[in-house]
């Protein structure tokens, strides 16, 4: 009999264990967040601002938001957009300061569209240096990735 109540007790852990992992998403995909090409544009003088980009695609089968990056470089790192405004190109904040990431898509942070605005920068960006930008997602969690810094082609001496 002590053989038989303890295959009903193992059988009984193994049924509670899985309806655990399904009930706690075991099976789900959920958001997979990748970053890949991350860049940050070269500043010609320690102060000022600059910006960085990347691609961010989500290959999960939920979308996901990013909602805050940091930067050592910079006293406030915000997600910005440019938009046209009565034939004037003008850049803003995102509002809420969250970006969607939807499911089974991408989003592309380049110049001219959206971007992460780098404020008050504590140094020079030059070409070549390397900069740790950590990314904040709704659902994913932090990611923290490294942008290359380049020249951006006839806007060195631009002030974002």
């Amino acid at each position: 009999m002590s053989k038989r109540l303890a295959r009903l007790a193992l059988i009984v852990t193994l049924g509670a264990a899985i309806g655990l992992l399904v009930a706690c998403g075991g099976g789900a995909q959920g958001p997979s967040v990748t970053v890949s090409d991350a860049w940050a544009r070269s500043s010609p003088t320690a102060d000022g601002n600059s910006a960085i980009y990347m691609t961010i695609k989500n290959a999960g089968s939920e979308a996901d938001a990013l909602v805050k990056a940091a930067t050592s470089v910079s006293n406030v790192t915000e997600i910005h957009e440019m938009i046209m405004e009565n034939q004037v190109m003008k850049m803003r904040p995102v509002a809420g300061q969250r970006l969607d990431i939807p499911a089974g898509g991408n989003v592309e942070l380049k110049p001219g569209g959206v971007h992460l605005m780098l404020i008050g920068l504590k140094q020079q960006l030059k070409p070549g240096d390397k900069v740790d930008v950590t990314l904040t997602f709704e659902k994913s969690g932090d990611k923290t990735v490294q942008a290359e810094v380049r020249a951006l082609e006839g806007m060195e001496g631009m002030q974002h």
